[in-house]
């Protein structure tokens, strides 16, 4: 028989082990999305739409990966776990491809535009490798409700700082390097190195600290497992309409979040007018907002629901993206009260967003019979990870369209700089709310959660079954 997941609270030690492991996630993905395009187009010396483009395209083949992974990670037979071992696997090679990411080159033209693209293809195949089980290992650790909000919150106090970290931490490493007589490209080799070193070692502590953690399949259940070839497995996962929602949901979602994160660091330094030195310290504050404010949304999940909080935050999120396009970012001070509300309401999406991810495992369980946490991990990054390559590749074009000439700050046009507020700030609001329309639509709440798994327990234990509570879920 299958291995009983813990209903009950998860040890202090193995939760914290856990989310250390998102390291291996936050260091490369943010990285990526907030330096990849500035490092193409303002060192690299690439224009901004191939640049866009090669940002599209790596990020697509993230996305194809996914479901790959998933399938893999959930039919798995090692001896060692469904999970870890592909974890341990890919931290060594993701580590170095974070550093070869920002390693300028001697090429021009189609080969250096084709190493850019082929480290970045490789990048995001290791970046799935280990970010789809890790994940899915989450929702083998507990199905307690609150439990899951609580592992995500912890989730996010290790992640900001390393988003501070990945933010601040190439800003001031060229700061204080360009000040001792380093290159600008010297500096960015010592930005690859950090990073892929944090890979490493919080990769490898997560690794560590949950082994024996995972569900044991027999090797029947994994025999049916694989009976289903990967299209049955996906289309069977997307039959439930919970799930549906929930990835449309997250799928605009990160279409605005991604086209904000990738504008940032242009609005910092042309309209804001703020050198590497401030943008650090920017960066920094911004860490310590999204620590202090990142209970808000859990605990009041915790007491009003997930999908309540999650929307409330959300429609926050609408009202300062509009409130600044208005009012404009051309100062520090300005940037942090704009960067302090980012830090609130984008709290709610990544505290809580995997916690609704997990609990369509078990609506999965009961409809279609089968736990593929991977496959279930794997879909809503797929469909996520193709909203933010689209987001990436049209904030390349729209930066081209208005004009961005890469040459420095001051040096841009007002039109430019208007365009440049215009993806960081009107727009991608204009998105996230479309994103809040569709999970007024989602199902799953907390009631209907706690009636599901009353209805797999029973159907385990034999007992007469009803779907009482939870109806409007099938």
């Amino acid at each position: 028989m299958t291995k009983t997941l813990s209903i009950s609270k998860v040890p202090f030690r193995v939760k914290l082990g856990y989310v250390l492991g998102t390291g291996g996630d936050s260091v490369p993905y943010n990285l990526f999305y907030t330096y990849f395009l500035f490092f193409l187009t303002d060192v690299a010396g690439v224009s901004p739409a191939v640049a866009g483009i090669i940002s599209f395209v790596s990020v697509c083949w993230d996305g194809i990966t996914d479901p790959a992974v998933g399938y893999l990670s959930d039919t798995s037979d090692s001896k060692y776990g469904r999970r870890r071992p592909f974890m341990i696997g890919s931290i060594w090679p993701l580590a170095l491809l974070v550093f070869l990411m920002f390693l300028p080159n001697p090429f021009k033209g189609g080969l250096q535009v084709a190493y850019y693209l082929v480290i970045a293809l490789l990048l995001w195949t290791f970046y799935t490798t280990y970010m789809i089980p890790w994940t899915a290992l989450g929702a083998e650790l507990t199905q307690d409700f609150k439990e899951r909000n609580i592992i995500r919150m912890m989730g996010a106090f290790v992640a900001y700082p390393l988003v501070a970290l990945c933010n601040a931490g190439p800003m001031y490493v060229i700061q204080v390097g360009m000040a001792r007589g380093l290159s600008i490209n010297q500096c960015w080799n010592i930005t690859g190195i950090i990073g892929g070193l944090l890979v490493i070692l919080f990769g490898f502590i997560s690794w560590k600290s949950t082994k024996g953690r995972e569900i044991v399949r027999t090797e029947e259940e994994i025999k049916n497992a694989r009976s289903k070839h990967i299209f049955k497995q996906f289309k069977e996962v997307l039959s439930l309409k919970p799930f549906r929602v929930l990835v449309a949901g997250g799928l605009v979602y990160l279409i605005g979040f991604t086209m904000a994160n990738t504008s940032v660091v242009y609005l910092l330094t042309h309209n804001a007018g703020m050198h590497p030195g401030q943008q650090g310290t920017f960066w920094m504050l911004y860490s310590v907002f999204a620590i202090v404010l990142a209970p808000i949304p859990v605990q009041l999940a915790n007491k009003i629901g997930r999908k309540k909080s999650f929307i409330i935050f959300g429609l926050l999120y609408v009202v300062n993206a509009a409130v600044f396009f208005i009012a404009g970012i051309n100062s520090m001070p300005v940037a942090l009260v704009y960067a302090f509300f980012i830090a609130l309401t984008t709290s709610a999406f990544w505290g809580l967003y995997y916690a609704f991810v997990y609990d369509c495992s078990e609506l999965d369980e009961y409809v279609n019979h089968s736990r593929r946490e991977g496959s279930i991990v794997a879909i809503a990054q797929f469909l996520g990870k193709f909203g933010a390559a689209a987001a990436t590749s049209v904030t390349g074009f729209m930066l081209q369209g208005f004009g961005y000439k890469g040459l420095g700050p001051g040096m841009e046009s007002p039109e430019t700089l208007k365009g440049i507020l215009l993806c960081s700030t009107l727009l991608p609001g204009v998105i996230i709310l479309v994103s809040m329309l569709i999970f007024m639509n989602y199902k799953l709440t907390r009631d209907r959660f706690e009636a599901l798994k009353e209805a797999i327990n029973a159907r385990k234990e034999g007992r007469t079954v009803s779907t009482e509570g939870f109806q409007e879920l099938l």
